[in-house]
């Protein structure tokens, strides 16, 4: 995880954060068994993860995953892609 997202996580409240953190931890070693994973309409190979009113967005070809976006749900959460 890049310094910009360790940065983003300090700002959010610490019971959000520590879930956000559990779900990225599942989310890097590819344990997608407990995250409400669910494919981007329109987008090849991009994800997201539903973490209370946060959202994971990440790109998955199998064989790497990149963060996208992490940030609280609203109706501007998935226009930037």
């Amino acid at each position: 995880m890049t310094k910009k997202y360790e940065k983003l996580l300090k700002q959010i409240p610490k019971k959000d954060r520590i879930r956000l953190e559990n779900s990225l931890e599942k989310l890097f070693m590819r344990k997608y068994g407990s995250l409400e994973v669910q494919k981007l309409k329109g987008y090849e190979h991009v994800f997201r993860i539903r973490v209370g009113n946060y959202r994971i967005i990440y790109f998955d070809d199998q064989s790497t995953i990149i963060l996208k976006a992490i940030q609280r749900r609203n109706e501007k959460t998935y226009s930037k892609f």
